[in-house]
C-alpha cells in the first residue's frame, strides 16, 4: 500500500518523478498513489505481468468465477463507499473483457465510478482476427464515460490518472485499453498524487439561480423534496434535512435510492417508484413546488403507482444536479441549479427565512401519512400461507436486518416489491440493480460492498431466476476468499415479473416463465462450502435471516415463496393487449378473437 512510500514530504510531492520502471510497475504504482486496495477479475495471460507483482504493491487481487460479476463487484464496492473511491476490474483480452459488458453498462446507469482495464491482442496482430481478438473500444463505447486506447506505453500511468479523474467526475465507468505486449520493456514515468491532477470538491450553483429558487420556495404552500443519489455522493443528507425542516416539507427517496435520506427523520416518507411508498407518492401529489436534489428524475421512477398518477404536473420543479446535462433531461423543470448538492442546498437554505414553506401543522400531517402507510404495509404482510407470501417474507426480512446492513437487490417481481420494505438511515447501504435492469447484480454487488466495508453486514436479495444465472457460482468465491455475504433467494420457481405480464396481457398463457426444475439452493450452497438454510414456514423467515446475518461465513437462504402473488406488470407502460392479424395466431381472450 501507499504507506510504505510515506516520507516527511507533503502529499503534493509526486510518488515518482521521471523514474525508470516497467509499464506493469507504472500502472501499479499509480494505483498505489491512489491507495487502491482491491482489483476484481479472472486471471488471464494478458495482464499476468502486473498480476505477478500485485501482492508487492499491497493491492489485493480478488479472483471471481465470471467476469460480469467482477464488474458488479467493482460497482458494489464503489457504491458502498458512496462514490468516494472507484471499483477496479480486469479481465483477459477478448472473451473475458466482453463478458463484462453487462456489468459495466449497469455501472454506467447506476452512476457508479468503476475503472475497467481491458487488455487487447498484441500490437502486431491487431486486425488479423487473431486468437481472442476483439475491438473492445467500439464494444464499450456506449457503456463508459471515458475510454482511452494506449498508443505510447510511457503514458500508462497518465491513463490511470485520467481514468480516475473521469470516473470520479462523471460518476461512471471508465476504460483503459492497452495491447498486452505494452506491459513490457522500460519507460521513464511520473507517478502523481491525487491532489496533483484532480479536483475533489465542486462549488455550489450560481447565486442568482439560488436566489430565484428561494423566491419560488418562499411562495410555496406545500413544498416537497426528492433526495437522489447526488445527496449520497455529495454527503448532503444534513443539508437536505435542514432545508426540509425549514420548509416543513416531506422528503422522498428517489427511485432505487432508498438510502438517500434517513427514514427515521420525521419528514421522511419513503421511496418513490415501482412498488415503493404510497406515503411518498401521496405527499408528492400534493406539492406545489418540488426540489429534486441530486436526482435526474428518471421517467420510469415517476410512473403512476397504486392507481395514482401521483407526480404533480402543475408543480414547479427545481432540479439541483452537479451535471448540467441532467437538468431537464427527462422531466420538464422550471429552474435548474447546476452545482454540488450540499453547497447548493446550504446556500438555498440560508436565503430563506423562517416564514417560508408550509405551516408547522404540515409536519404532523406528513408523519400521519407515513404512519398510515406503514400500518397498511404491515397489514398486507401478515399472511400465514404456504408457500410463503412474498410480502410476508419481505416484512420479516426487513425486521431482521441490523441497521447498518448493506442490502443489494436484483431485478424482478420480488425485488421490485422490496422497494417498499427496504428503508435505511445511512447512505451507501442500498445497492439496487438500477435502471439497466439486468438480472444477476445483487450477489456480486454485495460481495464488492462487503470487501469495501468489512465491518458491516452485506445481504443480497434475489429471485430464483436471477440467482440461477451467473451469480450463484460466486458462492465459491465467497467461500474461497472468506467473505461472509448472505444471499436471500426468494424461490417461487418462475420468472415472476414476466409471468405477471402473461397473467395481465396474455390470458394466463405461460410460455418460458416456469422453473419447476429448481434445485434445493440451500443444499447447493452446502455443497460449495457455504451454510445453506431452507425456509418453508413464514414464522421461520425472521430467525433464519438473523442467523444468516450473524454467521461469520457465506450463507444462502432458500425461501420458498408463492408464485401467484405478484405486483402489477413491471413494464405495463410498454405492453398492450395482443391483436393478431393471422387467424392461426388468434387465441381466446384476445381482443379480435372470433372463435
Amino acid at each position: 500500500m501507499a504507506e510504505q512510500y510515506e516520507t516527511a514530504e507533503t502529499h503534493e510531492t509526486a510518488l515518482h518523478e521521471n523514474e525508470r520502471m516497467t509499464p506493469s510497475e507504472a500502472i501499479l504504482e499509480q494505483f498505489v498513489a491512489e491507495d487502491a486496495e482491491v482489483m476484481f477479475g479472472i486471471v488471464g495471460s494478458a495482464f499476468m505481468d502486473f498480476l505477478d507483482i500485485m501482492p508487492n504493491a499491497g493491492i489485493r487481487y480478488l479472483p471471481v468465477r465470471h467476469e460480469q460479476n467482477a464488474a458488479h463487484m467493482a460497482d458494489g464496492y464503489a457504491e458502498a463507499l458512496r462514490g468516494q473511491e472507484p471499483g477496479i476490474c480486469v479481465a483477459q483480452n477478448g472473451p473475458g473483457v466482453t463478458n463484462m459488458v453487462t456489468g459495466i453498462k449497469a455501472a454506467q446507469l447506476n452512476h457508479s465510478p468503476v475503472i475497467m482495464l481491458s487488455p487487447t491482442a498484441t500490437t502486431g496482430s491487431v486486425g488479423t482476427d487473431g486468437f481472442q481478438e476483439a475491438d473492445t473500444m467500439s464494444i464499450f463505447d456506449d457503456c463508459v464515460e471515458w475510454q482511452g486506447r494506449l498508443e505510447d506505453k510511457s503514458r500508462i500511468a497518465e491513463y490511470v490518472r485520467t481514468a480516475y479523474r473521469e470516473a470520479l467526475t462523471e460518476m461512471g465507468p471508465t476504460q483503459i485499453d492497452f495491447a498486452r505486449d505494452q506491459l513490457y520493456g522500460e519507460i521513464d514515468v511520473d507517478v502523481l498524487r491525487p491532489s496533483q491532477y484532480r479536483q475533489s470538491e465542486v462549488g455550489g450553483a450560481a447565486e442568482a439561480n439560488v436566489e430565484q429558487a428561494a423566491e419560488m420556495l418562499a411562495d410555496a404552500e406545500n413544498p416537497a423534496i426528492i433526495a437522489g443519489l447526488g445527496v449520497i455522493y455529495s454527503e448532503a443528507v444534513g443539508e437536505v434535512a435542514d432545508l426540509a425542516e425549514l420548509l416543513n416539507a416531506p422528503v422522498a427517496n428517489s427511485y432505487l435510492h432508498n438510502d438517500s435520506f434517513p427514514i427515521s427523520h420525521p419528514l421522511a416518507v419513503g421511496a418513490l417508484g415501482y412498488g415503493g411508498s404510497k406515503a411518498a407518492m401521496q405527499a408528492l401529489s400534493e406539492a406545489d413546488v418540488v426540489v429534486a436534489v441530486g436526482s435526474r428524475l428518471s421517467g420510469f421512477g415517476l410512473l403512476p403507482q397504486y392507481g395514482m398518477d401521483w407526480f404533480p404536473e402543475d408543480a414547479d420543479i427545481i432540479q439541483i444536479d452537479v451535471d448540467p446535462s441532467q437538468i431537464g433531461r427527462t422531466t420538464r423543470v422550471e429552474l435548474g441549479l447546476v452545482g454540488d448538492a450540499a453547497e447548493t442546498v446550504r446556500s438555498l437554505t440560508a436565503k430563506l427565512d423562517a416564514t417560508a414553506g408550509a405551516s408547522d401543522a404540515r409536519v404532523a400531517e406528513i408523519e400521519e401519512t407515513y404512519a398510515a402507510w406503514k400500518d397498511e404495509l404491515e397489514e398486507m404482510s401478515q399472511s400465514d400461507q404456504t408457500p410463503i407470501h412474498p410480502r410476508r417474507a419481505l416484512w420479516e426480512v426487513s425486521q431482521a436486518l441490523p441497521e447498518n446492513t448493506m442490502v443489494a437487490t436484483d431485478i424482478g417481481n420480488t425485488c421490485s416489491m422490496a422497494n417498499a420494505y427496504l428503508e435505511f438511515d445511512h447512505p451507501g447501504n442500498f445497492l439496487a440493480a438500477g435502471t439497466y435492469g439486468n438480472c444477476g447484480f445483487s450477489y456480486p454487488a454485495a460481495i464488492g460492498a462487503k470487501v469495501a466495508r468489512s465491518d458491516d453486514p452485506a445481504v443480497a436479495i434475489t429471485g430464483d431466476g436471477a440467482w440461477g444465472m451467473q451469480q450463484m457460482n460466486e458462492v465459491l468465491t465467497a467461500v474461497r476468499e472468506d467473505i461472509p455475504v448472505v444471499a436471500l433467494v426468494f424461490n417461487n420457481m418462475e420468472w415472476g415479473a414476466e409471468k405477471q405480464n402473461q397473467y395481465w396481457f396474455y390470458k394466463d398463457r405461460f410460455v418460458g416463465t416456469d422453473l419447476p426444475e429448481n434445485p434445493d439452493f440451500a443444499q447447493l450452497a452446502r455443497d460449495m462450502g457455504a451454510q445453506g438454510i431452507r425456509v418453508e414456514d413464514p414464522d421461520e423467515v425472521r430467525s433464519a435471516t438473523e442467523e444468516a446475518v450473524a454467521a461469520d461465513e457465506p450463507v444462502v437462504v432458500d425461501i420458498r415463496t408463492d408464485g401467484t402473488e405478484l405486483l402489477e406488470p413491471f413494464r405495463r407502460d410498454a405492453l398492450d393487449e395482443p391483436e393478431r392479424v393471422l387467424e392461426k395466431y388468434r387465441q381466446p381472450g384476445d381482443p379480435n378473437y372470433e372463435g
